[in-house]
């Protein structure tokens, strides 16, 4: 607490230094692929407000050169830092509208990502940046009627970059369907599913990525009546793969004719990426828990890349209508739309930051 209330920065550079503030983990990996261009020709001064952000911003140096929480939301405090800090600009991710920093800091102020929600607050405090990047046209017309300049770019979350990377897997012949980062209390859902889809249309494959690697042995016997193989035992003729190593969902969804995302099949979880099966054109099915996703799960739902089911029944007739080749994949790549984005964000920061 003592660094919020006097903060003391400690670095040297030559670069113009950029102070680019993420409130948590999730804004931080949103902001992660313009981070990594802006890296190059600034000195990326990153701060949190999450005290569980902190353990894990220490592993991602790549993408920033000096990390620090951020100044208590006070006059002393924020001159105190912006004093030492002498930033070029202030970039700040989706609504982190602190008073005190909104109104001390002199540098230029840009807002990422944001979205409007019409409060007295957000009319107040969005007027102190110099521009606002938002998501939609209906957030652009919201923060202009503020009178704030706002350029409409496009929600950051959809620019899921990856190395690239091959996954391989023994499959039996058929369809398959990749059920990504489940949580054991989906499980039921997850069964009842596969159990109903098989007697409708017979041989498919199912390959299960647990959200936890460490509950693999529960999955394992969950599915036990479908006789399941662990991934790393490399057998052929397995009906249902478990996958038993990290960082390879995303590649796996390519091998998929389907995708279900986990964490929204069941209470107590909120959602996972709902985007990265679209990465591979392939559609994805989630259930009715997205409270944490909802942008995302809106924007699947506005580009017909995905299907809303509430129970086993619902999601085996999408299944079948997809599987059996009636209902074909909207003309639509998530890549290039990506590429946009992108594009959009980076090229209108460019733009006020060479006039700072």
């Amino acid at each position: 607490m003592l660094n919020r209330i006097f903060p003391r920065l400690r670095f040297n550079t030559t670069k113009p230094v950029l102070w680019f503030h993420c409130a948590s983990v999730g804004e931080f990996n949103t902001a992660k692929p313009i981070l990594k261009l802006l890296k190059k020709d600034f000195f990326i001064l990153l701060t949190y407000f999450s005290p569980r952000a902190r353990e894990f911003l220490k592993t991602q140096e790549s993408f920033y050169d000096a990390l620090h929480p951020l100044p208590l939301d006070n006059p002393l405090s924020v001159k105190l830092f912006e004093k030492q800090a002498n930033p070029y600009a202030l970039l700040i991710m989706e609504r982190e509208l602190w008073y005190f920093l909104l109104k001390g800091v002199k540098a230029k102020k840009v807002l990422l990502n944001a979205y409007a929600k019409g409060s007295f607050w957000e009319r107040v405090l969005t007027k102190q940046f110099d521009l606002i990047l938002c998501r939609t046209e209906k957030d652009r017309k919201i923060f202009e009627g503020y009178g704030v300049n706002a350029v409409a770019c496009g929600n950051l979350k959809v620019v899921l970059e990856r190395e690239e990377k091959r996954v391989s897997l023994t499959l039996r012949k058929g369809k398959t369907i990749v059920a990504g980062s489940f949580h054991p209390q989906e499980l039921p859902f997850l069964k009842e599913f596969y159990r109903r889809l098989l007697e409708e249309i017979g041989q498919v494959n199912l390959v299960v990525v647990p959200r936890h690697v460490s509950k693999v042995d529960v999955f394992m016997e969950g599915l036990k009546e479908f006789k399941p193989c662990l991934k790393s035992e490399n057998r052929e003729n397995c009906q249902v793969i478990v996958v038993d190593s990290l960082g390879e969902l995303f590649y796996l969804y390519a091998l998929g004719d389907l995708a279900l995302v986990g964490g929204t099949f069941a209470e107590g979880v909120g959602g996972h990426n709902l985007l990265e099966p679209a990465y591979y054109r392939k559609f994805v099915l989630f259930g009715p828990y997205t409270h944490k996703v909802k942008d995302l799960e809106e924007f699947i739902l506005s580009k017909n890349l995905g299907f809303n089911v509430t129970s086993p029944q619902e999601a085996v007739a999408v299944a079948k209508e997809i599987l059996e080749g009636r209902l074909a994949y909207p003309d639509f790549n998530l890549q290039d739309f990506a590429k946009h984005v992108k594009e959009c964000y980076l090229s209108n920061l460019y733009k006020i930051l060479s006039d700072a």
